[in-house]
């Protein structure tokens, strides 16, 4: 399983772009579960790796299959906890920056779990 993680604080959202990728789309926080971690811990791992954040009160949006990895993503919201300053940590992502709902930019995938995640938190609609 892997997981996509939405960190929103307040009326923000974290949006990445990958290092080295000829698709340079907006993403959120994802990563692959360890073996004997749970969806949980692998949320707080992957967005702590990539962005230096911690982050509290995850809640489990929703499910998607994904062919291209052979696997099950599972997307959380979840809160950021203190300092909300990104920093890139494991030179996966070239760019993590903060984004309002009217400022968040056009070029992400619409047809993904990121990309309904995104237009959830776009249109005021993530679980509380």
């Amino acid at each position: 399983p892997g997981v996509i993680a939405a960190v929103t604080d307040g009326e923000r959202i974290v949006l990445t772009r990958y290092q080295g990728r000829a698709l340079k789309l907006w993403a959120l926080v994802a990563g692959f579960t360890e073996i004997g971690e749970s969806v949980e811990d692998t949320v707080r791992r992957e967005v702590m790796e990539e962005v230096g954040l911690r982050v509290k009160n995850l809640r489990f949006y929703k499910s998607q299959p994904w062919v291209l990895t052979d696997s099950l993503l599972l997307g959380f919201f979840c809160d950021v906890d203190g300092d909300p300053t990104p920093v890139l940590r494991d030179g996966e992502l070239a760019l993590a920056e903060w984004h309002t709902p009217e400022d968040v930019p056009a070029d992400y995938s619409r047809i993904s779990l990121t990309g309904e995640m995104i237009d959830r938190f776009r249109e005021g609609r993530i679980p509380k």
